[in-house]
């Protein structure tokens, strides 16, 4: 009867301590429970605040990447050349109608406006097939010429074809000149011109430069930009290299390929220099 006895008491007393180490492992995970939420919250935190230093170093590394603009007067400015100019021109059909000598100076004034000029004069030439009335405007620093050019109907009661040609042409600022490109863009989109808006920098060596140094300033300014050549001409007849690089927005189609990059060189024997031509997308201008 004791040994029973005994024997139900040491069962109590098992049963009574292992109840008493559930409580105590039940109390630990209660405890332990928002210790893991206050991880889980502290992980998810660090995660979004790494996210958010990912893009913004992303977004900063793009922002201070030099703009297409940037590379090309970087690419193509240096002390080698005695002087550089540049111009930004554009060319296109305004519309088949009839207007007033008013209506096209009051165009040609607002192009000048937004260009930036006020010191311009006014002249009017005709013959027989066409009319063109210029504004124009000569400084130190630069040139510009905007002309309003109509040909004239081949009959009587049909609308004239009107015309619009803007150049700048900056003498002592290139670092301005992709400015201006922007501005002559805003003029024809405005205008809602097809036209495309041309950049070319020119800079003159002195002396006519051999075929090996003519390859070395061309393929740095190609390096620099990071445009691959389409097609090329070297030699010293005609010296021209079209090149396309993608991260210029316009460009011209040449059989199947792109190009929007013309690297041109030609010898002036009266003033014995070397004219390196930039273009962007073609040059349109003599060398």
């Amino acid at each position: 009867m004791l040994e029973d006895y005994l024997y139900y008491m040491s069962l109590k007393i098992s049963d009574w301590q292992e109840n008493l180490n559930r409580q105590k492992e039940k109390r630990k995970q209660q405890n332990r429970k928002p210790h893991y939420i206050f991880q889980k919250a502290a992980i998810c935190i660090a995660v979004t605040l790494w996210l958010v230093t990912a893009i913004n170093v992303l977004y900063n590394s793009r922002a201070q990447e030099p703009s297409s603009g940037e590379k090309i007067i970087s690419a193509f400015s240096s002390s080698t050349y005695l002087r550089m100019t540049s111009s930004v021109s554009a060319y296109g059909k305004y519309g088949s109608i009839n207007l007033t000598d008013n209506a096209k100076q009051m165009i040609l004034e607002k192009i000048a406006q937004q260009i930036g000029i006020s010191h311009y004069e006014i002249t009017d030439y005709e013959d027989e097939n066409s009319a063109v009335k210029t504004l124009s405007q000569n400084s130190v620093n630069g040139d510009v010429i905007c002309r309003f050019i109509t040909q004239k109907p081949e009959s009587e009661g049909a609308g004239s074809n009107q015309y619009i040609y803007i150049d700048v042409m900056l003498k002592n600022s290139i670092e301005a000149t992709f400015t201006y490109e922007e501005i002559v863009r805003e003029i024809v989109n405005e205008l809602e011109m097809a036209a495309n808006v041309n950049v070319n920098l020119m800079g003159e060596i002195s002396g006519d430069l051999d075929m090996h140094v003519r390859d070395s300033i061309a393929n740095q300014i190609l390096e620099q930009i990071g445009a691959k050549v389409i097609a090329e001409n070297r030699d010293d007849e005609l010296y021209t290299i079209y090149a396309y690089d993608s991260g210029i927005e316009e460009y011209l189609t040449v059989g199947r390929e792109r190009v929007n990059v013309n690297i041109s060189m030609a010898y002036d024997e009266e003033r014995d220099v070397t004219e390196v031509y930039f273009a962007t997308p073609i040059n349109n201008q003599d060398y």
